[in-house]
């Protein structure tokens, strides 16, 4: 049973609500559970249970990391975490418990017990949240999180829209053509392991600990993770100490025992009630562009996170066969990447281009390129504040403004892109990309002056179908 059903099955949700989230998913990426935590719908552990039930597998919750031992997760190397999205928690025993995304293969599971120095029927791999797991790679292995992963400043995530959206008219789809349903929940299935009881920790071993990042922060999930108040501040010292932490049967209660039977949830699985006030509100945030680096931490994740230059071809060798391939894009990340090799292709006077996607009072990059072979950074445009993308998107229109006439912001952002300020025949040029009327992207293109806006114009309308036609799939 997919995520979002059962969800709905055992009445923790409602259809409408499982839709927006399904919805968000396709502009702002991420699994299906990240965007329900990020819409207030559910809570991180809440939906850690939930995953558990679905693939018969334990939870792993906020205790769980809490208590989670450094000198074990020191032995797995950062690149296997990253690989197969992993922390290792703790020891029960002989057993390693393994915190996991999403289930994994058998060849995953030997590769990372051989690093944890144990036999792979030691591991007892279970499910978290995928924002847990991401903050966790961040904490203890410096994996940085790309801007997806973070919050935007403010108080509360933004909501994400309720869209009425009309079916793409037939014209603008080729007669035939099979579009797949988005399917959310599928991942690989994982046989049924039990823990036996547990008796004992297994002997401390001290080791070269892994150094952790230099900030303290709360899981940022939109909502306040409820701490145990018997399990300390909330985790953000790693779990470390002179010994080994302290385990107790009742400490792993979800991890030495599965998940109730899909059409018999447990009584205690109902959405718990979120604490107002629970932990510490330090977090990391997206980067805006008004936003100036104040650790040396933040100032060496700017250059781990990067948007990476598009290398896929458009279909077709003209315009519209460019913007009709667009619209059949099988995913958002493919759609993405159609629509910034288009402008590549056919606008030759942008000198370069990058997809942004409105959340609350920010348009964060995504996808791009640069004629001029620079990086471009990961970036969050503010639209609380005047600027060309926030005319373009009030006015749901494309603008364009000379080099000389551009505000603040905007020259922040012609030097993200990679472009030398002070050209007499440069422009910036902000395209919106509109879902049922509402603007949920934009391309944001410099260009010569004398480069007409239609070719940005039809790859924007197209982009926008494509993401409308996904959000129907996916509500399926």
């Amino acid at each position: 049973m997919r995520l979002g059903e059962l969800l709905v099955t055992t009445g923790m949700l409602t259809p409408e609500q499982v839709e927006q989230a399904l919805h968000a998913q396709v502009m702002w990426g991420g699994r299906l559970g990240t965007n329900l935590i990020e819409l207030g719908f559910v809570d991180l552990d809440t939906l850690s249970q939930t995953l558990g039930r679905q693939h018969r597998l334990p939870a792993a919750l906020a205790r769980h990391f809490e208590k989670s031992d450094p000198a074990l997760q020191a032995l797995l190397s950062p690149d296997l975490a990253e690989r197969y999205e992993c922390v290792p928690l703790l020891r029960v025993g002989p057993r390693i418990a393994l915190a996991l995304v999403q289930p994994i293969d058998t060849l995953g599971l030997r590769r990372i017990a051989a690093e944890l120095e144990v036999e792979p029927e030691c591991l007892v791999p279970s499910i978290a949240a995928e924002l847990r797991v991401r903050y966790h790679l961040e904490r203890v292995y410096q994996i940085a999180r790309s801007a997806r992963f973070l919050r935007s400043r403010g108080k509360t995530n933004p909501p994400f829209p309720h869209l009425s959206i009309a079916s793409v008219p037939i014209e603008e789809s080729e007669p035939g053509l099979e579009l797949p349903a988005l399917d959310v929940a599928a991942t690989q299935e994982m046989p049924r392991i039990a823990l036996p009881p547990i008796t004992a920790v297994a002997d401390y071993a001290p080791t070269t600990v892994m150094p952790v990042v230099s900030y303290a922060e709360e899981e940022d999930s939109g909502v306040h993770v409820e701490v145990d108040p018997a399990s300390g501040d909330g985790g953000d010292d790693g779990g470390g100490g002179d010994g080994p932490p302290e385990i107790s049967a009742e400490d792993l209660d979800d991890l030495s025992s599965l998940a109730e039977p899909l059409d018999e949830p447990a009584a205690d699985d109902a959405p718990r009630a979120v604490s107002p006030g629970g932990g510490r509100d330090r977090r990391k945030y997206v980067r805006s562009l008004t936003d100036v680096p104040t650790t040396d931490s933040e100032r060496q994740a700017l250059g781990r996170i990067a948007i990476r230059r598009v290398a896929v071809n458009p279909t077709g060798t003209t315009l519209g066969e460019a913007t009709r391939a667009i619209r059949r894009g099988t995913d958002r990340d493919r759609v993405a990447e159609l629509a910034v090799a288009a402008l590549d292709r056919f606008m030759p006077g942008c000198t370069a281009a990058i997809l942004l996607v409105v959340r609350g009072e920010l348009a964060i990059g995504w996808k791009g390129f640069c004629r001029q072979g620079r990086v471009l950074p990961e970036i969050g445009v503010p639209l609380d504040q005047p600027s060309i993308v926030q005319r373009a998107i009030q006015r749901t229109q494309t603008v364009r403004q000379p080099d000389g006439e551009l505000a603040e912001i905007d020259r922040l952002l012609l030097r993200s892109l990679g472009q030398d300020e002070g050209s007499a025949t440069t422009e910036l040029g902000i395209a919106p990309v509109t879902i049922a009327g509402r603007v949920m992207c934009v391309i944001a293109f410099v260009a010569d002056r004398d480069t007409p806006t239609s070719t940005a114009d039809s790859i924007a309308a197209a982009t926008g179908a494509a993401f409308a036609r996904l959000m129907r799939d996916a509500s399926r």
